[in-house]
Parts: structure tokens; sequence; C-alpha cells
């Protein structure tokens, strides 16, 4: 029909139509880099809340929570309960206890002021007794709230111990000997640990 009518015409008009189709698309645009930015902020609270239980000093992953939060994980220990003086704590994250530790978003689902995230946490020991490493789990769900200034925080954490199905568990396991008796088991004699190993 556009064929009748002077070619500037015609070329007026489809600029015109794809200007309009432009324009109808811009909010979906908008929205999709939006959820994708609220995406990379949820995943990035989640990665510093674990870099915070990895620390050996002064965690600082209570910083992470939204006013008024609930903490459903695994208390700490006070070192020294019976001190008058402020005890110091061990956590007992497996992220904090673990010799090496890795985790995966199992779910994450995000809207525009809420987000859920369930997640498989994977701690490795090493047994020096046994001379091999061993994988312990645990599952971890967080809600996070989007505050006014536009940053997400954790508003309810839980965590807690989980069987490792089939599917789940690490096939071949790592092997963290050295990186044991580098750190956690540096006082003990490695080969002493081998010899009485191999009475088992």
């Amino acid at each position: 029909m556009l064929g009748r009518f002077p070619i500037e015409l015609r070329m007026a008009v489809r600029a015109f139509l794809v200007f309009l189709l432009m324009l109808a698309s811009l909010p979906a645009a908008a929205q999709s880099v939006r959820a994708e930015s609220d995406e990379a902020a949820v995943r990035a609270v989640i990665a510093t809340w674990y870099g915070e239980l990895r620390k050996s000093g002064d965690r600082k992953h209570w910083q992470l929570f939204a006013p008024g939060a609930i903490d459903g994980g695994p208390p700490e220990t006070e070192i020294n309960p019976g001190s008058r003086a402020l005890s110091p704590t061990i956590s007992n994250e497996l992220a904090a206890k673990a010799l090496t530790f890795t985790y995966e978003l199992d779910v994450l689902k995000i809207d525009g002021r809420f987000a859920k995230a369930i997640v498989w946490e994977r701690g490795y020991f090493y047994a020096f007794a046994a001379q091999r490493t061993y994988e312990t789990a645990a599952s971890a769900l967080f809600v996070l709230e989007k505050q006014d200034d536009g940053r997400w925080l954790i508003l309810a954490h839980q965590a807690q111990s989980a069987g490792i199905p089939p599917t789940k568990r690490t096939d071949p396991m790592p092997d963290l000997r050295d990186l044991f008796y580098r750190t956690q088991g540096k006082t003990r004699d490695p080969a002493a640990d081998a010899r009485q190993a191999d009475k088992f």
C-alpha cells in the first residue's frame, strides 16, 4: 500500500514505525537490565557473606544484615564462657570451620523488593588419623531485602547440616594433606600420622 506514495514519505513512515517499536521495547529492556543488576547485587552479598566467614580474624558478616534481621544459623561458641571479660567466639558456620569451602546457588528468585536464595555449602576437612579428605555439607537459606538506598541486605538466614545425596557427592575428593599440615595440622608430625594410619 505504501508503494503508491513518494519514496521519501515511505521512508519517513518506516522510520517512524521503527521508532515506535523501539519505544515500546524500552520498558522491557530497562526491566531486564534492572533484573540483571539486582541478581548481580544479590550474588555479591552472598559471596561477601561467605568471604567474611572465611576470615580468620574479625569477621564482619553481621554488617550484611538488614534492620530486624533473623539469623537462624549455628550459634557461635564462646571460647571462655566463664570469664567476666567479653569472651572471644568461634563461628560454627561450615564456611568458617572447613579447611576449604565452596558453595553453589541451587535456587535464586528475585522480585522488586525481596530475594530468596537456597545455597548448597560444601566443606572439606582432612582426617589425619585416616590420612584422607572428607566432605560435609549444609543447606542455607537467605532471604534478602532491597533497601530504600538500593542496597540488598540479608533479612533472614538459616543453615543446617545436610546429608550428601549421590548427585552432589564430590568425586574425586581433593587431596588436602599438604594444606592440612601447613595450616590446621602444622603442629602434627605427618610421617608419624601416616605410620599410625597404616595400622587401620
